[in-house]
Formats: C-alpha cells, structure tokens, sequence
C-alpha cells in the first residue's frame, strides 16, 4: 500500500508540473524524493543485555564451580554411586557450557593462553589417547564417555578462567565450598550420632555414600581450609569451627587411607610452609605416625589389609592380558578376590593401565609429577602451596581407593584435576606478569 501511494503521488506531481495549460512549471519535490520514515523491526531473537555481558558468565561459572563441590556432598547419586542425573543436568548449564564459552571467547584467548604449557599438553594427550582408546573399548555408549572426558576438561579450564588474574577469587571460592562441605559433614555427625550405621562407619549420601570417598572429600576440604589466608575475623573464627567438625568426619569413617594422607601432609608441611607452627604440626604428627607403627590401635589392624594385595594381584593379571592399548576408556571389567566382584582395581596406576594401558599410565604419571613440578616451583604463593598439599594427600589416598578420573564427578576430581588446574593457571600468570615486566622495562 506504502508503494502504491508513492507511486500516485509521483503521478499527481507530475501532472501538476508538466500540465498544456501555459502555467510554469511549479517546484514541489517528488514524494520519492522525500525521506520515509523507517518501518519499526521486531527483533525477535533480541538477547537481554544481561546475557550478553561477559561478568554475567563468570558468575555463572564461579556458581557451577562450588555446586560441583557442594552437590558431591548432597545430591543424590545414580546405579554404583554415579553422580544423579538432575546433578549433572545441572552441572551442564551452570559450570560446562559457561565453561567452555568463556575459554574460547574471545578469539580462545584463555585455550590458546594454555596450550603453549607443557603439563596441558600432556593433559591434552591423556584425553586425546582415551578417547582413541573408546574405538576398542567396545562401550555401549561412547558418546557418554566423550562427554565424561568433555566435562573433565571443562572443569579444568574452569579455573583459569574464573581466576583471571586475582588469585583471591580462587580463594574465596574454596572458602565457601569447604564452609559448605563443613556444614554437610555437621549434618551427617548428627544424623550419625541418632542411627549409627551396623559396621559403625559413617558415610554421606549420593556419590560419598560410602567411608573411603566421603573421607576424601572431607580430608581435601580440611587441607585447603587450613591453608588459605583470611583477613576477617568473623570468617576465620567459622573456618576454625569448620575444621573440627571435618576432623571428626575423617574420623568416624574409619578410612585408614585418608588418616595416613593427613598425617603425612602434616609431616610434610615444612616444605612448603615455612614457619615454627608448622614445625611443631610436624613434629607432632611424626611422633604420632610412629607411635601408631609401634603400638598400633585396633581400629587400624582389625581389618587387616582390606583385600588391596589381592586386588593388585589379580589387577596385573589383567594388565598382562593388555599391557600395551588396555581395555579402552572405563571398559568394565570385574576382579574376583574372595569370593566377591570388584568393578574396580581401587589403585589408580593399576586402574589407569587396565583402561588405557601403557600409554595411558606414562601420561598419567608424566602428568602428575608436572603437576608437583609447578606446584613447587610457586609454592612461594598461597595457591601453589595448597597445589603441594594437595598433591602429597591425593598420592597417598588414591593407592587404597578412587581410582576412576577420567569419568563424571567424583571425589577424585578434588584430588587430581583442581591441584592441576590451580598449577596451570599459576604457570599460566607467572607467564603473564613476566610479560607485562618487560614492557615496564
């Protein structure tokens, strides 16, 4: 209709000025020539600015990093003690897409930040020979083992990201989760307490709902709630009530294996802490370390060796099977040792090469001592002492039991892949500021 009036008035126009009737011709614009104003456009697909703010996303993130945490303590799990669909659900929009849109936007400034570091290379590696490895694995489902290896990544790069370039972010964000998982432990006391378990070890629900993984979780929290520097008063003083209560947790699973981890972090701490408390924090545990080798208590011996020499046992005689390529990514396999199945080998070297065999297990171990590595070579900084602390517990507690790392959440993501992903973003801001220097001078 707009263009049959114009073209009318273009008509009337020029009858006017092109009349026979002697008359002069008359000035008046054409109608075509006249600007028309702009047609209002709905823009459906219009994004709320809100979405589109980069700070937005890393809120987001930030979320997704400590529900990670939280949820292992207090969503409810799946078949085998896998992490529940609503969790994972859950995990993918807040901590995995948030995650990867972050580290490749913009221009993948964080991904190609990363790649020139050796230890993520070799993280890289492992990943890519796992996933090669899904071609023999004959899983039922392999595009939910690719995704597995996707959220272990993303969980990694999570972390530079969200640091940036404040160490301090990274802090309050382990301080929240470690009060968080202090509050749960709190519950489980109780509830320990009115309907106390028959073998009398307590465990949490979902993914630590047994004794050795709700120790890990508890013992990790404890270590780096120990470590981090606090300036408020009234934050610290719930600090120092979470770490009892974690303590006490530790204490009623009855997991041998995350004690001695405590313990040896304890002996250990000098190196990394310089300072007279830490002294004495040694000397203490040394002397408790000893005592407990010479006048062992009950509660460590009446369960003997809980099948571990068994288990490698019968573990190496698969490995000898497929020493080379393994059975493929989280190939399942049952070892039978006293008359009963196990899923898995509970020794992460003996697990990392019956699944991804020799390959597998020299880029495991590559992997970990790089992590020691850079952990050491900062452990001048807050973040690359909790690195070092992390480090020595994870060694220790992952010889008795979680083995499966390159899988959904579980407690062995604290354990392996946060100490990584903190000692890549310290090398990756060591780089930084050694950049920024030399323009200064």
């Amino acid at each position: 209709m707009l263009r049959a009036a114009q073209g009318s008035a273009v008509a009337i126009a020029r009858a006017m000025s092109e009349g026979s009737m002697g008359h002069e011709k008359h000035n008046i614009p054409l109608m075509q020539s006249l600007p028309v104003a702009p047609q209002p456009r709905a823009d459906i697909g219009a994004v709320p600015l809100f979405l589109r703010r980069r700070g937005f996303w890393q809120g987001v993130l930030g979320a997704g990093i400590v529900w990670m945490m939280l949820g292992l303590v207090a969503m409810p799990s799946g078949i085998s003690f896998n992490p529940g669909k609503l969790y994972q659900g859950s995990l993918i929009v807040l901590l995995y897409l948030p995650a990867w849109c972050l580290a490749l936007t913009p221009r993948a400034a964080t991904w190609k930040a990363l790649l020139p570091l050796p230890a993520f290379r070799i993280f890289l590696l492992l990943l890519a020979w796992a996933t090669l490895s899904l071609l023999w694995a004959h899983a039922r489902h392999p595009g939910d083992e690719l995704s597995r290896l996707l959220s272990v990544l993303a969980f990694v790069l999570a972390w530079p990201v969200w640091l940036g370039e404040d160490e301090r972010r990274g802090h309050r964000l382990l301080l929240l989760a470690g009060l968080g998982v202090a509050l749960f432990a709190g519950y489980y006391c109780v509830h320990y307490l009115y309907r106390p378990p028959e073998d009398g070890r307590i465990v949490g629900e979902g993914v630590i709902a047994t004794a050795n993984y709700a120790a890990a979780v508890m013992g990790a929290a404890c270590l780096w709630l120990a470590l981090l520097p606090i300036a408020d008063r009234r934050v610290s003083v719930l600090r120092w009530l979470a770490l009892p209560v974690l303590l006490a947790f530790i204490a009623l699973t009855g997991s041998r294996s995350v004690w001695l981890a405590l313990a040896l972090c304890a002996v250990f701490a000098p190196l990394w802490h310089a300072g007279r408390g830490a002294r004495w924090l040694a000397g203490v545990a040394l002397v408790v370390v000893l005592a407990s080798c010479f006048w062992p208590l009950p509660v460590l011996v009446e369960r003997g060796t809980s099948l571990r020499p068994q288990l490698f046992v019968q573990s190496m005689h698969l490995i000898a099977q497929h020493p080379w390529l393994g059975l493929g990514q989280n190939a399942p396999f049952t070892l039978t040792v006293a008359g009963a199945d196990y899923t898995h080998s509970h020794n992460v070297l003996t697990q990392t090469m019956i699944e991804l065999g020799l390959p597998g297990l020299l880029l495991l171990v590559a992997l970990w001592l790089a992590t020691a590595w850079l952990g050491w070579r900062h452990r001048q900084r807050v973040t690359g002492r909790l690195v070092l602390v992390l480090w020595a517990y994870a060694s220790v507690v992952l010889q008795f039991d979680m083995p499966q790392l390159l899988d959904s959440p579980r407690p062995g993501w604290l354990l392996v892949w946060l100490p990584l992903a903190l000692a890549l973003w310290l090398e990756l801001d060591a780089r930084r500021r050694a950049v920024v220097a030399a323009r200064l001078h």
